[in-house]
């Protein structure tokens, strides 16, 4: 594992504060030593997941690969939450489509109005012509009178 596929550590130092009980701290070499077994372990969860997705066929890993993986890898302790994580981002991704659609019907409701008020300005245009037309007609037959 080179030092380029390092874990940041600003990351894993804001999960390490954040599990830590108020007034315990870590030390510097704690916090590195946790980082490299983040790091393999995500290396192991990677590795069983690509396992499961190829022995389904597929080149793309799933979250349910990941969640066969949880507990292939004896992490069983996680797939509740994590099925948690995964159903809320699904609702969320839901919830950002709709939006979406919702933003596109807007647009078309403009582009509607926009056309409408197009036409509307056509046809006034057209009236003042015909208007206009139809006043010199009947001013020039006045004066041929």
């Amino acid at each position: 594992m080179s030092e380029s596929q390092d874990l940041q550590s600003a990351i894993v130092n804001r999960i390490i504060k954040a599990s830590l009980p108020e007034g315990v701290l870590c030390a510097k070499e704690s916090r590195l030593a946790i980082a490299k077994a983040a790091k393999v372990w995500i290396h192991y969860l990677t590795a069983a997941s690509v396992d499961f997705s190829q022995h389904s066929g597929r080149s793309i890993v799933a979250p349910k690969d990941v969640l066969q993986a949880i507990e292939e890898i004896d992490f069983e302790g996680f797939k509740p939450q994590l099925e948690e994580y995964l159903a809320a981002l699904k609702n969320e991704k839901e919830k950002d489509k709709e939006k979406e659609k919702e933003k596109e019907k807007e647009k078309e409701k403009e582009k509607e109005k926009e056309k409408e008020k197009e036409k509307d300005s056509n046809k006034d245009d057209t009236k003042s012509k015909d208007e206009n037309k139809s006043s010199k007609k009947s001013s020039s037959s006045k004066d041929e009178k």
